[in-house]
């Protein structure tokens, strides 16, 4: 992309400041703030619609190209305490995961620019590599020249003798088998002027780039986790070496410990302890995966919390990225009086365009109208970056790189990625962060041609089919968030009689659920224009409240986490699906996820249930014969179910009470069962065939005047403006708000 950017937040309220962060490749750009309304340029809908913001903000900017700086690793800023006029022990478990990349640094005090300092390395083929510095340009390099075995826990180690130059490497296996040549121990000797002791940072995971920088940068990044790692002040015998490999505490070592850090404690969090000596404790960039398991994980328990021992390993990745660290271009401070809404910075330069979005909310505590949208940021956090268009699969299908767009390249190209991609070594990511671009958060965005529902506005720019439809319809609302909503509580929600979802608010904490309970309790009133909603188990970290944290293990995914892996570092909880813990969605909303397809969705069809008494005023104006949704829409092209379907099931929590009002049929092959349905395969699986396969309109009352409205599907909002708003989707999505919105109580 010629020009990008993003903000330093999404949720901003009146009388506050979002600052934004632009890489361009032009001269100069200019930037406007604009209200979003509606972002899709289908000609069959009311086209492109936003409303410019007299802003201070509004003008000219220098252009400026700023990068992405991807890579975690772990840094000891001040490693000052180590002494090594006698030699060094280097020792560490580590379990590669791309040992064929060569270059990767493991624990080093190496500057890559003055190629001086000392650290263990994996040298590709050539196997595990000590590196010697000096600064004069000599620079020696001792190899096993033994491959490892990728996806293998190794034993490493290397000594090197001050008095006698003498060097020696193990590599060796934690499991040997009679035929594994992957190990080696291999001694030489240096001849050069020994370590020049460079004023940098110790790195795990990485080298340095930048010593003089004003920001850390790590090169040479490692790939696979790293667990135990220990320093001592001298060359270490062969027997003390064999010691090390046992379960010794770095205590009962021989003497010359100088750092010994421990990667079990505190895994939630970026700080890491230094059980030794000198306490040089760090802290990790850039998120790498913590409360993995370690070398010694017997699989007797799954919960690193239970055995935090056997959790001692961190999972370092070359394409990790928390938080961009871009400079700031320009800031905007948002006045009191400023309509809560959907807003973006409008960054223009030549022949290229972005949005950045921001959602703007009353102040805390207080409200303006009757009706929040709550957006769903999480779960745009979630898919942010997702990599639908990689260049390699769009060879296989025989498509051009022209058919995607620059941002679906720009994803690719910087290597970013959602909670649905893997890293480059093939494991799965658990962190998401809005502290970067998220280009596919975009009014103007569409699911590229390799993916479910190909063509289609998703996730935020679908949310703009229900703000330009609540524009349209003259109602007065507020717009919330996710996040305010975790960081909140129900409080947040109490002000409003009416609360309406996103099209897609897949992604929910702990304390929102509860949340939206209470406001239920109390009365509250909730629709739920969505599928798929409610379903994985999603945290927040504590420390970083831009990150959020999903571990997928059964359900239906596009990735898992390994096993013995599956609860969160940053809260603790079990990750997975709500569902498996007595939280399935139809407790909450009626519906829950039945379904996922390609191709274009179906209507509904009326139900028994729509002719109590009690949703008459839902079908004032719908014939008793006529379909719902029974048209082109700007979603998956036709039919208001489409996408993601979810269905009323008593089995699984849904209200006795609740009328089924309608369900969609029709439905063809490819749409199939959730993984979580299927305990076998022998039963039908597919939507021309399994009754399992459906969406339905669900209407239920609550305690004290509350209620519950659901559509159970994705597609329902794409089918609000057609005809001109004037459909039966429209109108029972109106007779809805307009009754919970009012003061008139419900049947």
């Amino acid at each position: 992309m010629k020009i990008v950017g993003y903000g330093d937040r999404l949720s901003v309220q009146q009388g506050e400041t979002v600052r934004f962060m632009v890489s361009c490749r032009a001269p100069a750009y200019r930037a406007e703030i604009v209200r979003l309304i509606h972002g899709d340029d289908n000609p069959k809908g009311p086209g492109v619609k936003s409303e410019p913001v007299a802003a201070p903000a509004n003008g000219e900017y220098p252009g400026r190209v700023q990068e992405l700086h991807r890579g975690s690793y772990l840094m000891v800023p001040d490693p000052s305490a180590l002494d090594f006029t006698d030699g060094f022990t280097v020792q560490a478990w580590i379990h590669p995961t791309t040992p064929n990349k060569g270059g990767q640094g493991i624990l080093t005090q190496w500057s890559e620019s003055e190629q001086a300092g000392y650290g263990l390395f994996l040298d590709g083929d050539r196997g595990l590599s000590l590196w010697i510095g000096a600064g004069d340009g000599r620079v020696e390099k001792f190899r096993t020249e033994t491959a490892l075995t990728p996806s293998q826990w190794y034993f490493v180690a290397a000594t090197w003798d001050a008095a006698q130059g003498t060097v020696r490497l193990w590599q060796e296996p934690l499991t040997r088998w009679p035929r594994d040549r992957s190990g080696a121990v291999v001694a030489g000797t240096a001849t050069g002027g020994g370590i020049v002791a460079r004023p940098i940072p110790l790195l795990m995971g990485a080298c340095w780039k930048r010593p003089d920088g004003s920001r850390a940068q790590g090169a040479g990044h490692f790939n696979g986790k790293i667990d135990g790692p220990r320093l001592y002040g001298r060359a270490l015998e062969t027997g003390e070496i064999e010691r090390l490999k046992g379960s010794m505490a770095p205590g009962d070592a021989a003497e010359g410990l100088l750092a010994a850090w421990d990667f079990s404690l505190g895994p939630s969090g970026r700080e890491v302890t230094d059980t030794g000596p000198h306490g040089l404790h760090g802290q990790t960039v850039n998120l790498p995966a913590r409360a993995v398991t370690g070398h010694d994980w017997t699989g007797n328990e799954v919960d690193f919390k239970a055995a935090p021992g056997e959790y001692g390993a961190i999972h370092f990745h070359d394409d990790d990225l928390e938080d961009a660290e871009w400079e700031v271009d320009f800031e905007y401070s948002v006045p009191n009086d400023l309509p809560s809404g959907v807003y973006a910075a409008w960054l223009t330069a030549s022949d290229a365009e972005d949005h950045i979005p921001f959602f703007v909310r009353p102040r805390r505590g207080t409200a303006t109208a009757e009706i929040a949208f709550l957006a769903p940021t999480f779960s745009y956090l979630a898919y942010a970056n997702q990599k639908f268009n990689n260049p390699d699969r769009m060879e296989v299908k025989g498509l051009k790189p022209g058919s995607s767009r620059p941002a679906d390249q720009f994803i690719v190209n910087e290597r970013l990625h959602s909670l649905y991609d893997l890293h480059t070594d093939g494991s799965s990511v658990h962190y998401s962060s809005r502290l970067r671009p998220i280009v596919n958060m975009r009014p103007w965005h569409r699911l590229p041609p390799l993916s479910l529902g190909a063509g289609s506005p998703h996730q935020f720019s679908a949310d703009l089919h229900l703000v330009d439809w609540l524009e349209a319809k003259s109602y007065r609302y507020d717009v919330i968030t996710d996040e305010d909503l975790h960081h909140e509580g129900v409080e947040l929600l109490s002000p409003y009689r009416v609360i309406v979802s996103g099209t897609h608010p897949e992604y929910w904490t702990r304390r929102m659920s509860d949340s939206l309970q209470a406001y239920q309790a109390r009365g509250g009133r909730f629709m739920y224009l969505g599928g798929n909603g409610f379903y994985w188990v999603t945290s927040v970290d504590p420390e970083r409240p831009h990150v959020i944290e999903v571990r997928r293990w059964a359900g239906t995914r596009s990735c898992e986490a390994e096993p013995g892996q599956y609860y969160h570092s940053t809260t603790g909880e079990l990750g997975g699906l709500w569902r498996f813990q007595n939280r399935a969605p139809q407790k909450l909303v009626g519906v829950g996820m039945a379904s996922q397809g390609t191709g274009s969705g179906r209507p509904y069809r009326r139900r028994p249930g729509s002719f109590d008494p009690r949703a008459a005023f839902i079908f004032e104006g719908i014939g008793a014969d006529e379909l719902i949704g029974d048209f082109e829409s700007l979603a998956f092209r036709y039919g208001a179910a489409g996408f993601e379907l979810d269905r009323f099931d008593l089995a699984l929590g849904s209200p006795a009470h609740a009328l089924v009002l309608a369900t969609s049929f029709g439905h063809s092959a490819g749409y199939q069962c959730v993984v979580e349905d299927l305990h076998d395969l022998s039963g039908p699986l597919f939507g021309d065939k399994s009754p399992l396969i459906r969406s339905d309109l669900v209407y239920f009352e609550g305690p004290r005047g509350g209620a519950v409205f659901s559509v159970g599907s994705i597609g329902w909002c794409g089918s609000l403006s057609c005809n001109g708003y004037d459909n039966p989707v429209s109108r029972i999505t109106d007779n809805v708000l307009r009754r919970f919105a009012s003061d008139q109580p419900l049947p």
